[in-house]
């Protein structure tokens, strides 16, 4: 950006500028400086207003940010209770029904197993017996 002292007031075309406008960066004369807003420059009142108005709607957008920042950790601090006090009740559980869940566990093995077992009976008489596939897998398990 140029320096200030090659500007000229917008307002006034045949007077040196001394600053800019806080707001919208014109270059501007003494005569046409507003303070405002904690002792700024800017070019008229309009310009004034807008910054005041543009703080306003930074400290309210600041603010609602904070607020769900604010809910997002509540809401993730309740997850995460939730989700412990799940995991609690669930210990608690298993040591409570401990032979059950394990006779279920082992019944369940015991059922995949067999599954598994019937599944490779089942491939191994689709194929046919001279198959090159099977003979490759077979080595391969060998």
């Amino acid at each position: 950006m140029a320096d200030i002292s090659e500007s000229v007031c917008l307002n006034h075309p045949d007077t040196p500028a001394v600053t800019r406008c806080a707001s919208c960066n014109k270059p501007i004369c003494e005569k046409c400086i507003v303070t405002g807003n904690g002792g700024l420059s800017y070019c008229s009142k309009k310009c004034a207003e807008n910054a005041i108005h543009s703080v306003k709607r930074v400290d309210q957008v600041l603010e609602n940010k904070k607020k769900v920042d604010a809910k997002s950790r509540t809401r993730g601090i309740v997850i995460i209770v939730i989700l412990l006090a799940i995991l609690a009740a669930a210990v608690c559980f298993y040591h409570k029904n401990k032979e059950d869940v394990d006779r279920v566990m082992k019944k369940t093995e015991r059922k995949i197993n067999r599954t598994m077992k019937d599944t490779k009976k089942s491939i191994e008489k689709s194929l046919p017996s001279s198959s090159t596939y099977k003979r490759d897998r077979e080595k391969m398990v060998e």
